[in-house]
């Protein structure tokens, strides 16, 4: 089973109040209080495919099984094989939680500047209340993405400039980046955001320090 959470859908945001002041620097570096904040960079389509395709069959294992969260039961699985098992495992999700994973990468292909994700889980070991994505999204992406949300059932909130997107299980979250690599061409068909100039260069320079 994959678990479902009690959150009531809303889309409660002003395209308007967006932030607009992202540079490289603070997108490299992090522009948020949330914890284990890590820039996911400049990834492809390409890259956001193989992490959307490896989640679907996880998901759809999970959806088979019969215990409460199937997504923990895969991972607990293996965790048992071995460090190295699991790291291989989770680094083909970028270490984002599974579920989740698949629709940060590709908002980030999208180019719009992610700084959260969790799947949330019945263990009260995750530190959302149910599966989120958090995204800054410029107004002509945020266009696209709320109409993509609608349509797969995730709702968005807004804090702070920010936009948090979920729902109420982590298969919705799913449908919702599979819908975004599918409407790739209108993405890369809007104007980069003015951040994706020298991210890479912020990137490397952090990760020589």
């Amino acid at each position: 089973m994959i678990p479902e959470f009690d959150v009531e859908i809303g889309y409660d945001f002003e395209v308007a109040d967006l932030r607009t002041n992202l540079t490289a620097e603070t997108v490299a570096s992090g522009f948020t209080e949330h914890h284990e904040y890590e820039c996911l960079g400049l990834l492809s389509w390409e890259e956001a495919a193989n992490c959307l395709a490896r989640e679907a069959e996880v998901l759809e294992r999970a959806a088979r099984s019969s215990e409460p969260d199937g997504i923990e039961e895969i991972l607990g699985a293996v965790q048992e094989e071995g460090d190295l098992e699991y790291s291989e495992f989770m680094a083909s999700f970028y270490w984002n939680d599974v579920g989740v994973a698949g629709l940060s990468l590709a908002l980030s292909a999208a180019r719009t500047a992610t700084f959260c994700s969790c799947s949330s889980g019945l263990d009260n070991q995750h530190h959302a209340e149910y599966p989120m994505v958090g995204v800054i999204p410029d107004a002509e992406r945020a266009a696209l993405i709320a109409r993509l949300a609608k349509r797969t059932g995730c709702g968005i909130g807004q804090r702070w400039g920010r936009w948090y997107v979920y729902a109420k299980s982590v298969t919705a979250i799913h449908a919702l980046g599979q819908s975004v690599l599918e409407q790739r061409e209108a993405f890369d068909a809007l104007p980069q955001p003015t951040w994706v100039e020298g991210l890479e260069d912020e990137l490397e320079r952090l990760s020589n320090y």
